[in-house]
């Protein structure tokens, strides 16, 4: 359900929200590894799916991690 424009985040707000540059989030945005939609030209990012997302990284890179420790006692 939509319940306003804090819903939505365009390209800079994601970009400060993350501490990195505009085209850094537009490039990723692009190649489908930021979940985003284009609204006529411009980007939008559901700050939802964005929380999700980051959830989802920050799990990915923890199995990462505890896969190689794994590893590194065989």
């Amino acid at each position: 359900m939509i319940t306003g424009e804090e819903d939505f985040l365009s390209i800079p707000q994601v970009a400060k929200r993350f501490g990195v540059n505009n085209t850094t989030i537009y490039r990723m945005a692009q190649r489908g590894a930021l979940p985003g939609f284009k609204i006529g030209s411009q980007w939008r990012f559901s700050r939802r799916l964005l929380d999700s997302w980051v959830a989802d990284q920050v799990t990915m890179e923890w199995l990462k991690a505890e896969d190689k420790g794994r590893k590194e006692v065989l």
